[in-house]
């Protein structure tokens, strides 16, 4: 694929395949513009389901599931944890830049009670 968008449009077009089965080759240069690619993969298929406005609270379960079915078939974990949003919080969804490791990096969301925190890992198939 020649871009990250063409990638979406074809993963998004039809139901996931199996795990594994998706070749993704990306060219970057650094783990964290991998994940900011894995975000980019994340948000157009939200997109794909509700549209460029999206709202975390409206986000389904099920379509977190299809996420993840859509990411194990090119051999990648989707990861999003929920927790109670605490009286005082900071958000520092920059961080993931000084990190080496995927599995390291973070991006949080914030809900109107809930904190979103996603990321990715490789899959060991």
């Amino acid at each position: 694929m020649s871009s990250v968008d063409e990638f979406c449009d074809s993963l998004f077009s039809k139901e996931p395949e199996s795990p594994g089965s998706v070749s993704l080759t990306i060219d970057v240069s650094d783990p964290s513009e991998q994940f900011e690619v894995f975000l980019l993969i994340m948000t157009n298929g939200l997109k794909k389901w509700y549209g460029d406005k999206i709202n975390i609270i409206s986000v389904s379960l099920a379509h977190i599931q299809k996420l993840k079915e859509y990411f194990i078939s090119f051999s990648i974990n989707i990861h999003v944890d929920q927790e109670p949003k605490p009286d005082i919080y900071s958000v520092d969804n920059s961080a993931y830049l000084h990190k080496s490791k995927l599995e390291d990096m973070r991006f949080t969301v914030v809900g109107p009670t809930s904190l979103y925190t996603i990321w990715f890992s490789f899959a060991i198939l």
